[in-house]
């Protein structure tokens, strides 16, 4: 028995007065558009079980289905662009779509304002529309009533969520839970719980250089150079070491939008001082602070005539200076000027000629953190103590008495109190950059070579104040040291 094919005719009136009719030969072309907001499977699988139902009501109206348009894990209600949605309006606009199918009305949008979208393409280019859950005819009143009902519906149901939402999150955040989904911040695992202990040593080291006045750029280049990546394999950039450094996470605390709620249930990195002391110093650099340039000691130095801060300036033969400007807006008296590198080498081992004494150091710690005069013997002796072991432990170690993994094991006992006593003395940038150059090996020039320019600059903030350029002798051609003047801290 032969079975005769139907031919199947449709007729669209628009609003323009035209009409186009589909047959076998020319059947309806329809756009398959399907979304899911959240893809917590991760595998589009909800938005193939809506691909099913469409093709299957395609199938049963005579549709041809020309196309499927699936924005996977895309909130309709968020106003984040939908690229499969914008090339199907584009698509529409060319002509290559007859007809819209979705799952539901709140697939297609949650927004009344693109509701009418839909409806003013149906208007102009005789677009219909059909749902799997009903059917919605635009061509009437009663039809575009029932979708813009349906859409408003979607809307209140989509704020509606969003409050419950932000209501769970700050319950979370109050209670000190981690964050029930996103990326990972650097430091802990995926479980937003466990930490990385490779990557915490990374965060723990970036804390105490940019507390010791080395910038967030300094670092980040100099983790780029290390082959040291972010959580998502990215280069680090100032921000992101920024970032990392900022977030109230890394001390073991939750924070919700920028407010620090509660102790975290994850354990820290790094602890509750030095993260408050990082958010206050970043938070004030990260709004525009002029950067200091790439003079070491640029208004650190001052004017042995007028007290105003010395400038660095270029020379027009190349050299660099420090000047005391006269300009408007600025105190200087213009008359006293100092060529850069050999007053910034003179500065440089007059501090550290002070530091190589373990007295004057530990003075300069007592005197940063304001610790009582009584500790006076205390620090110096621990200092210099650990530092007599070093050298005990090598010689051992040279002539055959330790096998390298006792010196190393003696070794990293030795380093464990050393990092207790500068822990105790970090309670500023001063103090910082101390406790880390005496935490170092080697003497203070070799110290002061493993140092980075901004960890320079804050040991000698730390060590002296103020440091006072004198004016030029008359008949001196030559730099003369004696034009500079340290007044010590201790």
């Amino acid at each position: 028995m032969t079975r005769l094919r139907l031919c199947t005719m449709r007729s669209t009136k628009t609003q323009a007065g035209t009409t186009h009719t589909a047959t076998d030969a020319n059947p309806v072309r329809a756009a398959v558009y399907v979304r899911i907001s959240q893809d917590r499977e991760g595998a589009g699988l909800g938005v193939a079980r809506q691909e099913e139902d469409c093709r299957a009501l395609c199938d049963r109206k005579g549709w041809q289905v020309a196309r499927v348009y699936p924005d996977n894990d895309v909130s309709a209600y968020s106003g984040k662009p939908r690229k499969e949605w914008i090339r199907l309006l584009a698509d529409i606009g060319d002509g290559l779509i007859d007809a819209v199918c979705c799952w539901h009305v709140d697939r297609l949008t949650r927004t009344p304002r693109e509701l009418e979208d839909v409806i003013d393409l149906h208007d102009k280019a005789g677009i219909e529309l059909a749902t799997v859950t009903g059917e919605i005819d635009l061509n009437t009143p009663t039809g575009r009533l029932v979708a813009r009902t349906l859409g408003a519906a979607a809307r209140h149901e989509s704020e509606h969520k969003g409050e419950r939402r932000r209501r769970a999150e700050l319950q979370a955040a109050q209670a000190g839970k981690p964050h029930a989904s996103g990326a990972r911040g650097y430091g802990y695992a995926p479980d937003h719980m466990t930490v990385i202990e490779a990557e915490a040593s990374v965060i723990t080291e970036a804390a105490a250089r940019v507390l010791a006045g080395e910038s967030a750029g300094s670092v980040a280049a100099d983790l780029n150079t290390r082959g040291i990546l972010t959580a998502n394999g990215k280069l680090w950039r100032a921000s992101s070491v920024r970032e990392v450094l900022i977030s109230a996470r890394i001390s073991g605390r939750r924070e919700y939008h920028g407010e620090i709620t509660a102790d975290a249930v994850w354990p820290a990195i790094i602890n509750v001082e030095q993260s408050d002391r990082l958010r206050a110093l970043l938070a004030r650099t990260s709004t525009g602070q002029r950067k200091r340039g790439v003079y070491l000691y640029s208004r650190l130095l001052r004017c042995g005539r007028c007290g105003g801060p010395l400038w660095g300036r270029v020379h027009n033969t190349g050299n660099r200076r420090y000047v005391c400007v006269k300009a408007p807006g600025l105190t200087g008296c213009g008359r006293v000027t100092i060529y850069a590198q050999p007053a910034e080498d003179e500065i440089r081992d007059q501090v550290l000629t002070a530091l190589e004494s373990p007295e004057f150091l530990g003075k300069l710690l007592r005197v940063s953190t304001g610790a009582a005069s009584s500790s006076e013997n205390t620090v110096s002796d621990q200092i210099r103590g650990i530092e007599e072991r070093r050298e005990e432990l090598a010689a051992e170690w040279a002539t055959g008495g330790l096998t390298r993994k006792e010196w190393a094991t003696a070794r990293r006992a030795l380093e464990d109190q050393l990092a207790k006593i500068t822990r105790s003395l970090s309670s500023d940038t001063h103090s910082t950059a101390l406790a880390q150059f005496a935490a170092m090996e080697g003497d203070a020039w070799a110290r002061w070579e493993q140092l980075t320019t901004g960890a320079r600059r804050a040991l000698v903030e730390a060590t002296a104040d103020p440091i006072t350029i004198g004016p030029a002798h008359r008949g001196k051609r030559y730099f003369d040291p004696d034009r500079i003047k340290i007044t010590w801290k201790a």
